[in-house]
């Protein structure tokens, strides 16, 4: 599997037992194509090194590279491609950027399918895109799955527990005067009143925050679109006494009849400690939403990851894999630790949980019934050994390779044993589209965590050898 001359290679190889497949079976993904959507490939450069030394294939097609000199990329893409080839050496790579929004991701889809790619792994996290409905990348997905028989495979997200939810319940105050809103009450006790929620938001780091709430989106059903306006003000305290002036960005987009999304960013770059803020939550106009929702940018550093520090939900009540990583079509792949003191493996703190419901359809109409899908499907290891990153991530095992981290790292494993599985139905003339793959994938999975399906860890960790049993 691979060449010797590699010097860096994923654990994960042994975790999900690729390697026993492919040294017992002979199978090293030979005949399909995978694509990578994500930040970039070589804007770090050494992408032509890494070539030539082993850890990665002497072509990859790379369709859309990211505009690295306006852009901070990580080159997370390429380290995706490094990944994959550790498990399935001989499957055809192509990569394309990711883009900025939503719609330069769909534009990626089409982009790499026309180019022949049977399995299509990302890790793009848009904060514009719905919670509460199918949005125009999960129906691209849909399509192309069912149309044309791709497999797609997305990082679940690291948002962790960083999400709160409830009704919009209506404090009477208005903190900023009457036109700026009245304040929704965190407090749960019907006997006290609380509109200044505490967060902390991550060290040298760009926290995002969205704000959704349960209306449809005129961008995706046409017609009236959000009949409430919702703003979100941040405070330099925790008490919310100093409305910020400066590193917030967003928060007050007029939403009426517009999309019920507010995004909000708070840049701490540069200071290397977390900072505690303040935060309210506003109703400008229209009726209060019967559930309002927000999740917070998450990172597999823990300096730079946020918190909610108070008014938490439950965490076993708490989702944050949104946008495409719902979509119906989708195997959404969870992150479990790999590295030194890991053992037994655990959830990483920051891989975020399935289960968030879809209330409307594509024309806005509320269902009868919320649509729960079993998402997270898997969970893949992550802090796994890649050629480079040594001046962004950790190296854990202190074995001279760097650690790539996050859902990100745990996505491409996933694609990669699917790729094995293609190649191995092939052999028998058998082609198994999405649906019968994310069965076998899902089916043949170690379980963990509480006994049965959870949306924390899905069906449990993939397990290469087994799925391969359960061919038909």
């Amino acid at each position: 599997m691979g060449s010797s001359a590699k010097n860096a290679r994923t654990q994960g190889d042994h975790i999900i037992h690729a390697k026993q497949v492919c040294s017992k079976d002979g199978l090293s993904g030979q005949g399909v194509s995978i694509a990578v959507i994500s930040d970039s490939f070589n804007c770090l450069g050494g992408a032509d090194a890494g070539q030539a030394n082993g850890e990665l294939p002497p072509t990859v097609t790379v369709l859309k590279e990211a505009d690295c000199p306006s852009e901070t990329t990580l080159d997370e893409g390429r380290a995706m491609l490094e990944v994959i080839h550790d498990l399935a050496p001989k499957a055809n790579l192509l990569f394309h950027a990711m883009g900025d929004n939503p719609n330069d991701f769909i534009q990626a889809l089409k982009t790499v399918a026309e180019h022949g790619a049977r399995i299509i792994v990302d890790d793009a996290v848009y904060f514009s895109e719905p919670m509460f409905q199918d949005g125009p990348a999960s129906q691209t997905i849909d399509r192309l799955a069912t149309l044309r028989g791709i497999a797609f495979f997305t990082s679940a997200g690291n948002a962790g527990l960083n999400s709160y939810q409830s009704a919009f319940v209506d404090s009477g105050t208005y903190p900023l005067g009457a036109k700026q809103g009245v304040a929704h009450d965190f407090n749960p006790d019907p006997n006290k009143t609380d509109t200044c929620q505490t967060i902390t938001v991550g060290a040298d780091a760009f926290t995002v925050l969205s704000l959704q709430w349960d209306q449809p989106a005129k961008s995706i059903s046409g017609g009236s679109g959000s009949a409430s306006d919702l703003d979100v003000a941040v405070y330099d305290d925790p008490s919310c006494k100093q409305l910020s002036q400066a590193g917030v960005i967003g928060g007050t987009t007029n939403n009426l009849g517009g999309d019920p999304v507010e995004v909000v960013g708070f840049d701490n770059i540069g200071n290397h400690h977390r900072k505690t803020v303040g935060l309210r939550i506003l109703k400008v106009a229209g009726p209060a939403p019967g559930l309002l929702k927000y999740i917070l940018s998450g990172s597999s550093l823990p300096s730079e990851h946020p918190s909610i520090d108070e008014y938490r939900n439950d965490p076993k009540t708490i989702t944050s894999a949104f946008g495409h990583a719902n979509a119906e079509n989708v195997f959404s792949v969870g992150a479990v630790e790999t590295g030194p003191n890991n053992k037994p493996l655990r959830l990483s703190y920051y891989s975020s949980p399935g289960g968030l419901p879809i209330l409307f359809d594509d024309q806005g109409n509320r269902l009868p019934e919320p649509v729960v899908r079993h998402h997270v499907d898997a969970v893949a290891p992550t802090n796994v050994n890649t050629s480079f990153f040594s001046k962004t991530r950790p190296d854990l095992e202190k074995d001279g390779k760097p650690n790539f981290t996050g859902t990100s790292a745990a996505a491409p494993h996933a694609a990669a044993v699917a790729a094995l599985l293609l190649q191995a139905a092939a052999r028998n003339d058998h082609v198994l589209p999405p649906t019968q793959l994310y069965d076998l994938l899902r089916h043949s999975a170690l379980d963990m965590g509480e006994p049965g399906y959870d949306h924390a860890t899905g069906y449990g960790l993939l397990q290469a050898d087994r799925a391969l049993q359960w061919l038909p």
